[in-house]
């Protein structure tokens, strides 16, 4: 017989908010981040008032007593000093042009059109605040998926013209992909933001995880779980993806970072397993024994940086010859420690 248990909520809130701040992935950091709270800052894109905490669908009926945005969370007493008039335009622009909710079970929009943007506005907003956020969103859920198309896997006109704008003008930008899956980012070379983070959509604590990381609290520690390729067109599955009918596996075994390892390295712009930390991590191979059952391996790791952080070691080996598959690299198992302080080595 089960008893009435109250569950310590605020317990499982903080949980939540520290697997989200661990899980982000940062793909690029030029001295960008951290940024000390306090300072002044924009924040732009549509998504910032509505986070995608889930996709759509069952996932997303889950019934949450409150779901803070970013204004909310990074313009509080943690955050930063986020602008009034761009705060101002967005509220303007957000009151004639509300969410699109779509028709039916699971139908939203991929994605929300981004309030237009012009020169002279963003220039003016870069001259009162330092640094910019960006936000791009994309919902995720059933009866759908995502398509080589704007809004789902690209970009839309409409935020390649907030990313020019913005990290043409500003000194430091951070985008922030509030998305359930990788997108395309062949744009990171055309505007060359400061920093880049796959912040993904976290729950009820979302938004304060992603705060935990932009000030420094936590150390982000998320790994891609996908290889990125330079273009959609690189992933072996482009030519065979979405038929009504049918789907053929071009690719056979070679699934993922198997394919790009073995066939495309040159093909690859964030590999499998990529994301950048606050500190620096050093790893050195000791030994490396070979037996029957496989291959096992001593690498100390050390933290030489001033601030404790977390890393998920994982390994690649050769793969042994001689039976049907014939991959250059297999994924060994992966590992994620406890916080190590700084200057502590670990086997």
């Amino acid at each position: 017989m089960m008893k009435n248990t109250m569950l310590e909520m605020s317990r499982y809130a903080a949980l939540a908010r520290q697997a989200v701040a661990e899980g982000i992935v940062l793909l690029k950091n030029e001295a960008v981040l951290p940024l000390v709270s306090g300072g002044r800052a924009a924040l732009f894109g549509y998504a910032q008032f509505h986070y995608y905490q889930s996709g759509t669908g069952s996932g997303g009926l889950v019934n949450t007593a409150h779901v803070p945005n970013l204004p909310e969370v990074l313009g509080g007493p943690d955050g930063y000093q986020l602008d009034a008039e761009v705060q101002t335009r967005y509220a303007a622009w957000l009151a004639e042009h509300p969410y699109e909710m779509g028709t039916g079970w699971a139908q939203e929009p991929w994605f929300q059109p981004e309030m237009p943007l012009d020169e002279d506005f963003v220039r003016a907003a870069a001259q009162r605040a330092e640094t910019a956020f960006i936000v791009i969103g994309r919902t995720a859920g059933e009866d759908q998926d995502n398509s080589n198309t704007p809004g789902s896997f690209l970009l839309t006109e409409g935020e390649e013209n907030m990313l020019a704008l913005v990290c043409r003008h500003f000194k430091k930008s951070v985008v922030l992909l509030n998305v359930g899956n990788i997108i395309d980012m062949q744009w990171v070379m055309r505007y060359n933001p400061g920093a880049v983070a796959y912040i993904w959509q976290g729950g009820q604590e979302g938004c304060r995880g992603v705060l935990d990381v932009l000030n420094g609290t936590v150390n982000p520690c998320g790994k891609l779980p996908d290889t990125i390729a330079c273009t959609p067109a690189d992933y072996p599955a482009a030519d065979h993806y979405g038929a009504d009918d049918r789907n053929i596996y071009a690719e056979d075994i070679y699934v993922g970072y198997r394919y790009f390892e073995t066939f495309a390295p040159e093909k690859v712009l964030y590999p499998f397993g990529f994301g950048l930390s606050y500190t620096k991590f050093e790893v050195r191979l000791l030994s490396a024994d070979e037996t029957a059952d496989g291959i096992t391996a001593f690498a100390p790791s050390k933290i030489p940086a001033a601030a404790p952080a977390r890393k998920l070691c994982s390994s690649t080996a050769p793969r042994r010859r001689g039976g049907w598959e014939n991959r250059p690299k297999c994924c060994a198992p992966l590992q994620k420690p406890e916080h190590w302080p700084m200057g502590r080595a670990r086997l």
